[in-house]
């Protein structure tokens, strides 16, 4: 079973040269903000179309763009454990979203498309 085939059938339908814009929108967006120490809130539609894309590349791409932006959060000490209550609340929130990426990627290790499935390296 392909993890595309549970997309979420509401979303309106993209072409996919849009949709490969709105990726490259979003990491743009997602990059000068946690530059900026603002709003992440991007992330959850990224992390969307990352999971309901109905093309393995376009998928793809996503996931590629959620892994440098959550490489950019992670070294910005936006996940360190010091902080208020709010600042505590924003990382629980992007960890939700960190979360949910990485069960995409187990769950890509299982997908019947070719494309998506991580194979081992053998040495």
């Amino acid at each position: 079973m392909s993890s595309l085939s549970s997309a979420n059938k509401k979303r309106k339908i993209v072409a996919p040269a849009d949709q490969l814009h709105v990726i490259q929108k979003l990491e743009a967006q997602l990059t000068a903000a946690v530059e900026a120490k603002s709003s992440l809130n991007a992330l959850a539609d990224l992390l969307d179309i990352a999971t309901s894309a109905d093309d393995a590349a376009l998928s793809s791409k996503a996931i590629f763009a959620l892994y440098r932006v959550f490489v950019l959060i992670i070294n910005s000490g936006a996940l360190s454990v010091s902080g208020n209550d709010g600042t505590k609340t924003v990382r629980m929130w992007i960890y939700e979203r960190l979360n949910s990426y990485t069960e995409l990627l187990v769950g890509l290790l299982h997908d019947d498309e070719h494309t998506l499935r991580v194979r081992p390296h053998h040495s």
